[in-house]
């Protein structure tokens, strides 16, 4: 959980001191299971005298391989020199909580593969990953194929991009939520990213003024805004130099639904040029494969991105009152304050919560948000029955 810079009541605080006391044994207890293997290692413990052994990214991952590129001694990597990577197989056989071993963003420790590692034939150098440095941050969901196990996007990540469309598809208000609630969690940075603006004239006054509200109220709530239509922006476009000044020198990941976009938007960052595979067995022979898997890219103007496929759904697992509030920043004036200390800000009598939706403090829209993660009733495009009710 995000170390909260919280400064209310002390109820509310004693209360999230016992929620991260508890994250913090069970991540302990987490990072012991991994020390035992001996995968997740930290790296001064890397064993960087073994001949040809290096350091790498993780950029692409599928499900029997990953793609990885070696970091030079100043951290940073060239992203079209790629190595054919798989995990040691030791390590595939414990029961893993994750659906991947190892995740695009990961920082891991490879060598050369030998003789004895088996036949995956491909054009490019291969290797084997022994090590994985422990994360730094993570973007994950719930495994929509293994409710019981997450599946992480990406790791390492310094800021998320939400990137949604108004129209085409419609724009989902819950599912920005919910992107927000992991970046809060993660303690990064999130920028909201809202495309197709040219797409607005057509629409009625009544659509505008909802967008154009609710980009308000994020704006209020100290989030970093755009408006944009990506393939219309010029050269010299204000938002498209504020956009560049936050993406340099950071690895940002960029999230959203199919169609919003954001190849649109890396494409006006002069990216490193990725071959595009069809997803065939060619691919050990051509290269990476970049329209259905999640790709770490540089960017000409500095840094990286991670760039994620289509998410048609996001389904977080489940959050108790207390860190779910804090994931809200409009909530986070009132915390503490409840007649009830383990108040869940539903139906509870004296919630002052409830007594600021009501008052317009914060949002309805909003309120209903925290309600669906919070008692599930939310779909899994984070939609309430309907957005614009």
């Amino acid at each position: 959980m995000a170390r909260w810079k919280y400064d209310g009541g002390r109820r509310g605080t004693e209360d999230l001191e016992k929620v991260q006391k508890i994250r913090r044994a069970r991540d302990k207890r987490k990072k012991q299971k991994g020390e035992q293997s001996q995968f997740e290692l930290d790296e001064e413990h890397w064993d960087l005298s073994q001949a040809g052994w290096f350091k790498a990214r993780v950029v692409e991952v599928h499900k029997r391989y990953a793609f990885v590129s070696p970091e030079r001694e100043d951290g940073t990597i060239d992203t079209r020199d790629v190595w054919l990577a798989t995990t040691a197989k030791r390590f595939l056989q414990s029961k893993r909580v994750e659906r991947n071993s190892v995740v695009v963003g990961d920082r891991v420790f490879c060598r050369p593969t030998e003789e004895t590692d088996g036949e995956l034939e491909s054009d490019l150098p291969r290797a084997v990953i022994m090590n994985l440095s422990p994360r730094v941050s993570r973007i994950a969901r719930v495994d929509p194929l293994r409710p019981d196990r997450e599946h992480v996007l990406a790791s390492n990540v310094d800021q998320l991009l939400i990137v949604s469309s108004y129209q085409n598809p419609l724009v989902k208000w819950g599912l920005i939520d919910r992107y927000l609630v992991l970046a809060e969690e993660q303690g990064i940075d999130a920028i909201i990213v809202l495309n197709k603006s040219d797409l607005l004239a057509a629409e009625n006054d009544a659509f505008n003024a909802k967008c154009q509200a609710e980009l308000l109220n994020y704006r209020q709530l100290g989030y970093q805004v755009f408006s944009i239509a990506a393939e219309k922006m010029k050269r010299f476009d204000p938002d498209r130099k504020a956009i560049a000044n936050l993406l340099t020198g950071k690895t940002s990941i960029l999230s959203g639904h199919s169609g919003v976009g954001k190849s649109s938007l890396i494409n006006l960052y002069r990216p490193e040029i990725v071959q595009e595979v069809e997803p065939n067995s060619d691919i050990f022979y051509k290269g990476r494969h970049t329209t259905t898997y999640a790709s770490f890219i540089k960017l000409g103007v500095g840094g990286y991105v991670i760039d994620t496929p289509g998410i048609r759904s996001f389904l977080l697992g489940r959050r108790n009152a207390i860190e779910l509030s804090y994931a809200f920043r409009e909530f986070r004036p009132f915390m503490g304050q409840c007649k009830f200390r383990e108040c869940r800000h539903i139906d509870e009598p004296g919630c002052v919560i409830i007594d600021a939706v009501a008052e317009g403090t914060i949002t309805q829209r909003r309120y209903r948000s925290y309600k669906g993660l919070l008692l599930g009733d939310t779909g899994r495009e984070g939609r309430i029955r309907d957005d614009f009710e």
